[in-house]
Order: C-alpha cells, then sequence, then structure tokens
C-alpha cells in the first residue's frame, strides 16, 4: 500500500472522464484555492471541476476548525466545484453527507457505516470522513463546493478517535482498485443529484433516510424519533 497515492489514482480518474482537473502534492487549502478560482475564465468555462491534493496545509472544517492530516498521499483531500443556477440552502449539507454515506455504504456494504450530525461519515465508532460546503456567488453566477476529507490508507496520528478505510478491512477483503473506482463513480452521481435540489427543503424521504442513518450512529447519547429532531441538530 505505500505505493499508492490516494491523489494520483483519483486525479487519474477524473482525467479519464474528462472532468477539469487541479491535482496538486500540496496546497493550503482545496475549499480555499476552489472559491478562489470560482470566477475566474478558466473555472467559469466549466460547470463541475475537481480539486484534489495530497496534502493540506491550512485545511479546515465547519466554523474554521483545523482538520488534521494524515501522511499525505493516504487521503481523499478534495473539493468538488459545481456551478449552479441559485445560491444553495443550508439544507444541502445534510444531502450531501448523506450522498457521501449512500457512496460508501454501497462499495462496501458489510462495514458499520453511520452519520455524526451535522456532517460526518464514521465507522464503527470512530469519524473517518467530514464535509465542508461552502457557496460562492458573484452576480448571475454561483458556485457549489463541496469539500471532502476522508482517511482512506492511514488516519491522524493525533487523532484517537479517527479511523482509515483500510484499518477497518480484513485479510479477506482488501482495498481493490475497482471497489475505490466504483466509490468514486458513486460518490459523483450522488454529489450531481445535489445540483437540482441546491435551494430545495428536505422532503419525507430524505427526512426518513437522515432519521434512520443518524440514529445507526454507535456513540449518539438519545435516538433520534421525529423529523423535526433532526432539522434541529442539522441547523445549529
Amino acid at each position: 500500500m505505500d505505493q499508492i497515492n490516494i491523489g494520483e489514482v483519483t486525479s487519474s480518474w477524473a482525467k479519464n472522464h474528462k472532468f477539469c482537473t487541479r491535482y496538486s502534492k500540496s496546497i493550503e487549502s482545496t475549499n480555499n484555492t476552489a472559491k478562489k478560482n470560482a470566477f475566474t475564465e478558466d473555472d467559469l468555462e466549466n460547470e463541475f471541476i475537481i480539486y484534489i491534493t495530497d496534502e493540506q496545509t491550512q485545511g479546515r472544517g465547519r466554523f474554521d476548525r483545523k482538520w488534521s492530516m494524515p501522511k499525505p498521499g493516504t487521503a481523499l483531500i478534495s473539493s468538488w466545484s459545481f456551478q449552479i443556477l441559485t445560491p444553495a440552502k443550508p439544507t444541502l449539507t445534510a444531502l450531501a453527507v448523506l450522498a457521501l454515506y449512500q457512496a460508501a455504504k454501497t462499495t462496501w456494504p458489510f462495514l458499520n457505516w453511520s452519520l455524526k450530525a451535522p456532517n460526518d461519515l464514521y465507522v464503527n465508532e470512530k469519524k473517518i470522513a467530514g464535509l465542508l460546503l461552502e457557496t460562492v456567488s458573484q452576480g448571475s453566477e454561483h458556485r457549489l463546493i463541496v469539500g471532502l476529507g476522508m482517511n482512506i490508507l492511514s488516519q491522524p496520528d493525533d487523532v484517537p478517535t479517527s479511523t482509515s478505510l483500510l484499518k477497518n478491512l480484513s485479510a479477506k477483503t482488501p482495498l481493490l482498485g475497482e471497489d475505490w473506482i466504483l466509490f468514486l463513480e458513486r460518490l459523483f452521481f450522488e454529489f450531481s443529484l445535489l445540483i437540482p435540489n441546491a435551494n430545495s427543503d428536505l422532503n419525507s424521504t430524505q427526512l426518513e433516510s437522515l432519521l434512520t442513518v443518524l440514529n445507526k450512529y454507535p456513540l449518539l447519547e438519545k435516538k433520534y424519533t421525529t423529523h423535526s429532531e433532526i432539522k434541529t441538530e442539522l441547523w445549529r
């Protein structure tokens, strides 16, 4: 596994699809770069752009919390930038994290996936991924930026509550290249479905799905029982 570089593999997948791909070995922050470039001539020509890096020097989460780095090249550190017609509602974060869950669950259904509100993906009792959604606007132009950090081959040494995909796979189910590509394909599909719903409220099916998946989180102190509880938790 030491020879595998998740950034390079993911970049090759994106280029094979002829997606506009911005890959670098090291960057301050993929989200910050995507926001800075959002309305440049090059980015305006592309409905979808993916920023990928092996290492973030100033990665961040919600409320500018610091994002800890695993070993460079062992995580999916990315920002998925989409053109949208109107600014996104806060509800979109819930749909995006549900999309991430569905992509992971589809690819590795034997793992114990769950969500912790409002934007974290867990395996068993440890965090494996987090999302940061941001919308930037300039006149009538808008871009949705979905920042995703996911520990694949290792996890940060300074975060004992984190884990990686590789750590949770048994010798009978190694991390295969085709599995990673399948995950990326499903994730892009799920993220693409977000675009028409960027300015929509959550419907009853989406709320029920979130209720079910959030209640799978093993460290949850009290189960959610109503859709209104879910809305309160996701919007805090």
